[in-house]
């Protein structure tokens, strides 16, 4: 039975509260993780009875090369045909259809192998094959059992949903957490505030469905293009909209808006390359953080660090870490003034850490934290302005930029299109770069612009 909730509480009251979608990403990780497991140990279980069956040898067997190898080929065949992801957590037919076939894929490249190898003779055939039979027995009982286990924790729900109402409506739809938004927070004058509380609603599910009156589904589309969700708009006729797709919730068509993000495979490589890359900078530029961090204590009085409120990922806010660069009095927490090339405010050690970049390296810690990432468009402080306007206020476009992490540097960075902002133009350079980096995203793209970055570091805009 689905639930419908108020908003009227705080993103971090409601986040208490026990209607509170499931966050079930994690958990659909850990499943992944206990099924590969379970497959593990049918291959083990199965190779070993054959071998003490067949030539009543001991659990010694274990080391065979035979099962240490067929255990790689295994998995490599298990993530192509999707064998433990997906539809394979939950369905009875797509977790023995794929488990199956990702074994008989592994026993076909192990044969290939065992004859290329010239190894065919050493084997015994028969071994082999009650081995792989036994294999198929025993991953068809663990994958039947863990997908009890599964749909149990998962609730027979592979992904969380949560239904925005946005209007009077006689009754709620479908299984998923329903909220009633309408009045308190409004589309069409959302500020970064009502996007933070949003984004605290989001970030807990997999996929949102607005139901909205038809006049209101452009503006609800504008709205969710940067959440970083799966992001639907129910639509009972077909309307003009900004839709990549038609979906359907409950029996109703929807206009699918936004795709959310990375798959699961280039995320692990995004986060995975931060991280590495974050940790052996900090590890080999700590010398120098030491005597930045000394400099700044000796010329002013103040923390070494400058912590300010930006926009990042889903249009929430986090506090982005630099070096000091101004006299503490001075210092703009909310980034309303933007640095000018003869700012009174910045010290003599700030001015050359602003034009070296060296005040951006603390960034390097909210890489670790998971709040940025090595590349992506960089985030902008909430009441930053071009040309007197806030950003949202220039080019509506402007919170979709936030459909991922922001970076240390980025597109419009290795571009030139870095500093103040006084035109309107000079934000939207820098959108229309941060947009493209978005639609055309690629690891290999990531690479190209931190090997562009070094030639940007000293930069006539850097002050």
């Amino acid at each position: 039975m689905n639930q419908q909730v108020g908003i009227a509480l705080s993103a971090s009251d409601f986040s208490r509260s026990s209607g509170r979608p499931v966050a079930k990403h994690k958990l659909r990780a850990s499943l992944v993780a206990s099924l590969v497991t379970c497959d593990i140990l049918a291959l083990i279980a199965g190779m070993a009875f054959a071998n003490i069956l067949r030539l009543g040898e001991t659990w010694a067997v274990l080391l065979s090369p035979r099962i240490i190898a067929l255990i790689p080929i295994y998995l490599l065949s298990a993530v192509a045909l999707r064998a433990c992801t997906g539809d394979a957590l939950v369905s009875l037919s797509e977790t023995l259809k794929r488990g199956i076939l990702a074994l008989l894929t592994a026993a076909g490249i192990l044969v290939f192998l065992l004859f290329a190898l010239q190894e065919a003779q050493a084997v015994s055939r028969i071994v082999i094959v009650v081995g792989l039979v036994c294999s198929g027995i025993f991953l068809t009982a663990l994958r039947l059992l863990h997908l009890i286990y599964a749909k149990k924790r998962l609730h027979g729900q592979l992904y969380s949903v949560l239904v925005l109402h946005d209007g009077q409506y006689a009754s709620s739809i479908g299984t998923g957490l329903s909220v009633n938004i309408g009045k308190t927070f409004d589309p069409k004058n959302a500020t970064a505030e009502d996007y933070h509380r949003l984004a605290g609603l989001m970030s807990s599910v997999d996929r949102v469905v607005v139901r909205c009156n038809a006049d209101r589904r452009d503006v609800w589309a504008h709205v969710l293009q940067g959440m970083n969700v799966h992001a639907e708009i129910i639509a009972p006729e077909i309307a003009q909209t900004h839709a990549l797709a038609i979906g359907d919730y409950a029996g109703r068509p929807t206009y699918v808006v936004a795709r959310g993000p990375l798959n699961l495979r280039d995320r692990l490589i995004k986060r995975g390359f931060d991280i590495f890359i974050a940790g052996s900078a900090i590890a080999f530029l700590a010398p120098l953080l030491a005597v930045v961090a000394l400099a700044i204590m000796l010329e002013s009085r103040g923390p070494v660090l400058f912590r300010q409120k930006r926009i990042g990922r889903q249009n929430g806010l986090f506090s982005i870490y630099k070096f000091r660069s101004m006299r503490v009095e001075l210092c703009d927490a909310n980034g309303v003034r933007s640095a000018s090339r003869d700012d009174d405010r910045i010290t003599r050690v700030g001015r050359f850490i602003r034009s070296t970049s060296i005040d951006e390296l603390p960034q390097l810690f909210n890489v670790l934290k998971g709040d940025m990432s090595i590349v992506g468009p960089r985030p902008h402080a909430v009441h930053s302005t071009a040309s007197s306007k806030l950003f949202w206020e220039v080019d509506k476009r402007y919170w979709y930029r936030h459909a991922c992490k922001p970076g240390i540097t980025g597109l419009a960075q290795v571009r030139g299109f870095r500093g103040a902002t006084h035109e309107e133009r000079d934000l939207t350079d820098r959108l229309e770069a941060d947009l493209e980096y978005l639609a055309q995203w690629s690891f290999w793209n990531d690479i190209a612009i931190i090997v562009k970055t070094a030639a940007v570091l000293v930069h006539k805009n850097a002050y």
